[in-house]
C-alpha cells in the first residue's frame, strides 16, 4: 500500500503513527546497548578506554559508509524497504553478539548495527518528510524523533535491569527480541513513497538508470553544522557509563534518562520552532546552550563542583541544546527536494552525523587517556561554538540550505 505525500496541513495521520512505533521499537533496542556495549568491552573482554572508543566509533563508522546508499535505496526502493531492511540486520547483529567473546568481533557486531542503522534511520527521516505537509517537515522530524530519544531514554533503563538481574547475554537477546517487533511494525507501516516519485521512475525496460552520486550537495552543508552539534553525544554516550562506575555515581541510567526526557519534553513543546524560527537563529543559539552544557560537565567530572549533581545539571543544559539543533537543518536542507531525492540529501546529512559518532570516540578515547575525561567534553564544547559561529555569523538571506 502506498500513501502520497498529505496535501493539507493535517500532520498526526495513521501512517505518522505508525512510523513513529516501529522507529520507537528500533531505537529501544538500539538504546539497550547504551549502558552494556562499554562495560562489556572493559569487562569479560578485558579491553581498555582505547578499545571502549573503538566498538563505540565502529558502530559510527559502518553507518557513515552506508549512508549514501542507504538514500539513494530509500530513493529506488521505498521507504519501508529500508526500514524493513535496517531492522533485519539490527536483529541479526544484536543475536550475533552472543559469539563476541573478544574485541575484534564485537567491533564485527558493532559493523553491522551500523549498517541497519543506516538503512533504518534515513528510510524512517525519509518517510517523515514524505508525510509532512512543506511548512510542517520540520515539525515532522521533531515529532518522530521523539521515538529516538525515548529509545535512548527507555534502552538503557531496560539494559541495566536485564544486566543487574541476569547477563549481557541476556541482554543481546532482549535487544534482538525488540528489534525484531520493530521487523513487524515496519511491515505493516505503509509505504510513503509515491511509485512516481522513485528514482528512475517511468523509464522503459530498455532504457539505463542515469549515473547519480551517492553525495547530494544539498545535504553537504547542513551535515557539517549538525556534525559540530553532534561531536559531543560521542564521548557523553561512550564514556557517561564508565564514569558513573568511576566516580561512584551508581547506575548511567539517570542521566541517560535525563539526557532523553530533556531533549522530548522540548521537542514536543517546540515542535513548532524550527518552522517559526528557522535553522540559522535557532540552531546556533542551541549549539550554544550544547557548549556551555559540556562544559559545564567537565567542570564537574573534575571536581570542582559536586559531580553528581552537576554532571547532572551539565547533562540538562546539553540536551536543552541538542533539542534544537538537528531537526531545524534537517528540515531545511530538504526545502524544494523533490520526493526521489530526499532520500539521498537525509543519507548524505547524515553521513556527517556518523561521523561524529566514528571519530570523537576513538579520538577522545585517546584524549581521555592522556589528560582525562573532562578534556574530552571541553574540546567537544569548543566544537559545537564552532559550528555556533558559523551559522549566527551568516548574513540573513545568505543563500545555502541553513538559512531560514
Amino acid at each position: 500500500m502506498t500513501v502520497a505525500a498529505p496535501r493539507e496541513a493535517r500532520l498526526f495521520t495513521p501512517a505518522f503513527a505508525a512510523l513513529s512505533a516501529a522507529v520507537l521499537a528500533f531505537f529501544i533496542a538500539g538504546g539497550i546497548f547504551l549502558p552494556a556495549t562499554p562495560r562489556y568491552t572493559v569487562g569479560p573482554l578485558g579491553g581498555d578506554q582505547v578499545d571502549v572508543g573503538i566498538v563505540i566509533g565502529a558502530f559510527a563508522v559502518s553507518s557513515l559508509l552506508m549512508r549514501p546508499f542507504a538514500g539513494r535505496f530509500a530513493d529506488r526502493r521505498g521507504r519501508r524497504a529500508a526500514l524493513i531492511l535496517g531492522a533485519l540486520i539490527t536483529v541479526a547483529a544484536a543475536a550475533g553478539h552472543l559469539v563476541a567473546v573478544s574485541v575484534p568481533l564485537l567491533i564485527v557486531m558493532r559493523l553491522l548495527l551500523g549498517v541497519g542503522e543506516a538503512l533504518f534511520f534515513v528510510g524512517g527521516l525519509a518517510a517523515a518528510t514524505d508525510l509532512a505537509p512543506a511548512h510542517r517537515r520540520g515539525e515532522a522530524i521533531s515529532l518522530v524523533s521523539l521515538s529516538l530519544y525515548l529509545g535512548i531514554a527507555i534502552g538503557p533503563l531496560i539494559g541495566e535491569t536485564v544486566l543487574g538481574g541476569w547477563d549481557f547475554g541476556a541482554v543481546w537477546l532482549v535487544a534482538a527480541a525488540i528489534a525484531a517487533l520493530s521487523v513487524g511494525l515496519s511491515w505493516i507501516a505503509p509505504e510513503t513513497l509515491p511509485p512516481e516519485s522513485r528514482t528512475g521512475a517511468g523509464r522503459g525496460p530498455d532504457v539505463p538508470a542515469p549515473r547519480q552520486s551517492l553525495i547530494h550537495r544539498r545535504g553537504i552543508e547542513p551535515g557539517l553544522l549538525v556534525l559540530c552539534g553532534v561531536w559531543g553525544m560521542g564521548p557523553f554516550f561512550a564514556f557517561i557509563p564508565l564514569l558513573a562506575d568511576d566516580l561512584g555515581l551508581g547506575s548511567s541510567g539517570p542521566y541517560l534518562a535525563a539526557f532523553a526526557i530533556v531533549v522530548v519534553g522540548l521537542r514536543i513543546v517546540g515542535a513548532r520552532l524550527p518552522d517559526q524560527i528557522g535553522a540559522a537563529r535557532l540552531s546556533g543559539t542551541a549549539l550554544i546552550v550544547s557548549a556551555a552544557g559540556l562544559l559545564v560537565s567537565a567542570v564537574a567530572i573534575g571536581g570542582f563542583v559536586p559531580v553528581g549533581g552537576g554532571l547532572l545539571v551539565g547533562t540538562i543544559i546539553f540536551a536543552s541544546g541538542v533539542a534544537f539543533t538537528f531537526p531545524a537543518i534537517m528540515a531545511m536542507a530538504v526545502i524544494g527536494v523533490a520526493p526521489g531525492e530526499r532520500g539521498a540529501v537525509v543519507g548524505t546529512a547524515g553521513l556527517f552525523v556518523d561521523a561524529a559518532f566514528g571519530i570523537s570516540p576513538a579520538i577522545l578515547g585517546v584524549l581521555a587517556g592522556a589528560a582525562g575525561y573532562p578534556a574530552t567534553f571541553v574540546v567537544s564544547g569548543a566544537i559545537a561554538l564552532v559550528g555556533a559561529a558559523w551559522l549566527l555569523a551568516r548574513r540573513p538571506g545568505a543563500p545555502g540550505p541553513a538559512v531560514a
